[in-house]
């Protein structure tokens, strides 16, 4: 009977503990906050008809005629001619294709931020 007894007793104060713990988690661990949003005022879209960047000419690579090329339909020639793309590179786009939008060129491995900064005035889909 004092073995019931006791068993009780350690019952009893489990669950006062638990429900203690219950009661005093919000006071110790506040939730999280919602993020507060702001509204900022974008830039103006680029123009379609902005003039692509001029990159120097160098002994392996010429550049590129027009400024723009179809990553869809461009020879691995003309994608090397592009800046950042060497014959590896080249060789992914092509195996990525079809591109519809900068998101899709993105996914290539090897084409990071700074390369598709540098590639988006110069391609078309």
């Amino acid at each position: 009977m004092f073995f019931a007894e006791r068993l009780w007793t350690l019952v009893l104060v489990v669950g006062l503990l638990v429900v203690a713990g219950l009661a005093l988690g919000p006071v110790l661990h506040p939730a999280a906050r919602a993020p507060t949003v702001t509204h900022v005022a974008l830039p103006p879209p680029a123009q379609s008809g902005e003039a692509a960047p001029e990159y120097p000419t160098t002994a392996s690579v010429q550049p590129l005629i027009s400024g723009r090329v179809n990553l869809n339909s461009a020879t691995p020639e003309q994608l090397e001619a592009l800046p950042k793309v060497g014959p590896a590179l080249a060789a992914r786009i092509v195996q990525g294709r079809p591109y519809r939008s900068l998101a899709d060129l993105d996914r290539v491995k090897g084409i990071g931020p700074s390369t598709l900064a540098a590639l988006r005035p110069l391609v078309t889909f």
